[in-house]
């Protein structure tokens, strides 16, 4: 089972409202999130943005302020002197004095043309970027000089006879760095590089921290904002890319912890809100899945009942809805289930056609009897007609004689324990138990009733029937044994001259035991627990043996010897006989190549069953098993008996030229015992005749059996078939079919039936009795 299955409507109730609501919180407090960093973003972008207009401000006004001063020293008449006289040491003392006067960090002193005429400057770098002396006067620009940045400003000393430019430079210092970060409210440092070097260095901060903080070292556009790291950084470039003074900028820092103090103020706040609003969607979604799942449980109670086959009542749903309407469509689902198993009950116990009960209510009712220990009669009544009735007027015209004959039937035993219909016109009922003359008293009644004439659609009409009687618990103990014994005792009624049959006790063995062999000869066959009998079939003429005849032998393990009529007779019930004499040519041509190596010569004669003419596969099985036959094939002589080829003559006859296409030869069995007509016979292509052994028992003795034989041996001879006479018991038989010409001759005193091994001394022996067989008698010549 699944976890889904296993949480249950409830908890897949809660687990649903819970996860929605979950989901919608995050994603409202994510977006909400989102929208309040962007927020803080441009909070700190806009800052950053003052910031970096009141730097530029701050640069512009320093600048203006030291431009003042410069103009006050380069006005001074003591610095104009000293530059007039041109004396490199008063110019170097003049110069010293008056820029730090002017508060300059350094100052270079040129004339027009650029040679530097004095400089405070230590003497590696006095000359100067040539950069710094280029710009024009007034300019303003900035230098980077031993890892220190400078504001550049220059302005011309001039005056009677008086040319040359005074350069100094104030350091972007600390100070700076302070005044620009309390201004602007973020932090500020300075960074510089060389001409060609990639990477900035540090040249001033506000604090010491902030030289550590500033570890980006790539160029990045003017203005932008750069939020990696702790801080949002915005960088002012003060030199043109690329300058030859070098590069120099300010960054503005403003702390991330700091401007998004209030964003983590606000997140907090909103993750106690979803988690407030999840905690209350849980508690709601409990009071909501208990209020739901309450009457859905009871709902689910109530349809388990139903299932059980209970009648229990239905809950009451207060709430309104689906809920309401599922609940009355499962009081309608039950009222319509207990109609449809009303009507199920009934047709399962009740006959649709005439409203009695039928073999299964009879049934449950004897079943009752048998285990409450009762004792009652069973009367039987079968309508031998009604077939023809329902082929000839039809079949609603039968339904209205067999409803009619419940009424009868209900009439004539009014107090009945049960009256059924078991099937076609077969009524059966159970009365209370009576004497044997009683019981013989209300069956004659009862056919009565059911023969007397009747009219149905003005259309006079009776119906003849037969009856059985059976006394309860007495002829059947069980329900099984009721079945059985009374399928037994109508089979017997079919046959029985009086039209009342009461079952007689023992019958029934005689049943089981066909059962028993019925399902016995199946093995038999499988495991060749048959055995195969040869009877040799000599030439009356010569007493040679031209044939032996196949004979099928069964031993029972339990119940002895099994005559062959009987359990053929039972093969043909049961279906088997195609197996039987699959089994039966397989077993004869298995034999006859055993012969045929021993130096045997004999033909085979084998019988077939009425069955196996319409046997699609017996030509197959007689080509398979007979395909290596050491004779001409006419030695394979195939017996089947009158009857059989008048059960269905053009099927019959269909097969046998089949079976004479094989080169077989033909033999009509048991002859003079069947009904066929000579016309019939003259048709069939047969080769032989077998005169029924009952004529040639007693041939010696019996005149009549006599005229009977010779008369069939001419008419055969007229036809053109040969003639075999079966039963010969004595010499004087034998004499007589040897006059009159008959061809075959089989029987005990020549022989009786052998088993294979004993074939090869049976033919030795009828040999040397063949100078008594083939002397002539001149009384039954004459």
């Amino acid at each position: 089972m699944g976890a889904v299955e296993r949480l249950g409507f409830r908890g897949r109730l809660i687990a649903a409202m819970v996860t929605l609501v979950a989901l919608v919180s995050l994603v409202i407090g994510a977006l909400f999130m989102v929208y309040l960093f962007e927020d803080e973003k441009s909070r700190a972008t806009e800052q950053l943005s003052i910031g970096e207009r009141l730097t530029r401000e701050i640069l512009e006004r320093r600048t203006d302020l030291n431009l003042s001063r410069l103009s006050v020293v380069v006005q001074d008449f003591g610095f104009r002197s000293a530059v007039a006289s041109r004396g490199p040491a008063t110019l170097a003392s003049a110069l010293d004095n008056h820029s730090r006067r002017a508060g300059a960090d350094f100052a270079v002193l040129t004339d027009n043309s650029g040679n530097l005429l004095a400089s405070t400057l230590s003497p590696s770098i006095a000359g100067g970027p040539t950069a710094l002396f280029d710009a024009r006067p007034g300019a303003r620009s900035f230098a980077y000089l031993q890892g220190q940045g400078y504001e550049v400003l220059q302005i011309p000393v001039e005056g009677p006879g008086l040319r040359a430019r005074l350069i100094a430079g104030f350091a972007l210092d600390q100070s700076l760095a302070t005044v620009i970060a309390r201004l602007s409210g973020t932090e500020a440092v300075f960074r510089a590089r060389a001409p060609g070097d990639t990477s900035f260095e540090v040249v001033t901060a506000t604090s010491v921290r902030d030289r550590d903080l500033v570890k980006l070292r790539e160029p990045n556009q003017d203005g932008e904002l750069m939020d990696a790291g702790r801080y949002f950084r915005r960088s002012i470039q003060l030199t043109e890319p690329g300058s030859q003074t070098g590069d120099i900028d300010v960054v503005l820092m403003l702390s991330r912890a700091a401007s998004l103090a209030n964003y983590y103020a606000r997140a907090q706040e909103i993750a106690l809100l979803v988690s407030a609003t999840m905690v209350f969607a849980i508690l709601l979604a409990l009071v909501i899945a208990r209020t739901l799942g309450r009457p859905v449980l009871q709902l689910a109670a109530y349809a388990r009942a139903i299932g059980e086959g209970g009648a229990p009542e239905a809950p009451e749903i207060r709430t309104g809805g689906e809920l309401k309407r599922l609940r009355n469509a499962f009081v309608d689902m039950l009222a319509r289930l207990r109609e449809r198993e009303a009507q199920i009950r009934y047709a399962a116990t009740h006959d649709e056609v005439t409203g009695l009960g039928n073999r299964n209510a009879l049934m449950q009712s004897a079943r009752e009897l048998f285990e409450d220990g009762g004792a009652c009669t069973l009367l039987g009544l079968r309508l031998n007609d009604l077939s023809d009735v329902n082929d000839t007027l039809g079949l609603v015209f039968g339904d209205q004689v067999l409803a009619a004959m419940a009424r009868r039937l209900r009439a004539t035993l009014p107090d009945a324990r049960v009256i059924a219909r078991t099937g076609g016109g077969e009524f059966l009922a159970l009365v209370p138990a009576q004497s044997p003359e009683r019981v013989e008293a209300l069956a004659r009644q009862l056919l009565a009733a059911a023969e007397a004439p009747m009219d149905i659609n003005n259309t006079p009409f009776s119906i003849r029937a037969l009856a059985v009687t059976m006394a309860l618990p007495a002829d059947a103990g069980d329900t099984n044994e009721l079945r059985r014994r009374l399928n037994l005792t109508f089979e017997q009624a079919e046959n029985h001259p009086e039209s009342i049959t009461r079952y007689q006790p023992g019958r029934d063995e005689s049943h089981l035991r066909e059962l028993q062999l019925i399902a016995d000869l199946h093995n038999a066959i499988h495991n060749h627990d048959l055995s195969m009998n040869y009877q040799p079939k000599l030439d009356i003429r010569t007493g040679q043996v031209t044939q032996v005849e196949a004979l099928v032998r069964w031993i029972h393990p339990e119940l002895g010897f099994i005559s062959p009529e009987e359990f053929i007779f039972l093969a043909e019930q049961s279906g088997q006989i195609h197996g039987l004499t699959a089994h039966i040519l397989q077993r004869v041509a298995a034999d006859a190549r055993q012969w045929t190596e021993a130096g045997l010569d004999a033909g085979v004669a084998i019988n077939l069953s009425a069955m196996d003419l319409t046997w699609p596969d017996l030509i197959d099985h007689i080509e398979t098993n007979f395909d290596d036959w050491h004779h001409d094939r006419l030695r394979i002589t195939l017996e089947v008996t009158e009857s059989a080829l008048m059960q269905d003559p053009e099927e019959a006859l269909a097969t046998l030229r089949k079976l004479r296409e094989l080169g077989v030869t033909l033999s009509v069995d048991d002859f003079g015992t069947g009904y066929s007509s000579l016309s019939q016979m003259r048709k069939l292509p047969v080769q032989e005749l077998k005169i029924d052994k009952s004529f040639v028992l007693r041939l010696d003795a019996e005149p009549q059996d006599q005229l009977i034989v010779k008369s069939t041996i001419d008419m055969a001879h007229g036809l053109g078939l040969k003639v075999v006479a079966e039963g010969i018991e004595n010499l004087e038989a034998w004499r007589l079919l040897q006059a009159w010409g008959c061809d075959l001759g089989q029987g005990f005193h020549l022989s009786r039936p052998v088993a294979p091994a004993d074939l090869a001394d049976t033919l030795r022996a009828l040999d040397a009795r063949r100078p008594e067989l083939t002397r002539p008698t001149m009384e039954y010549h004459q």
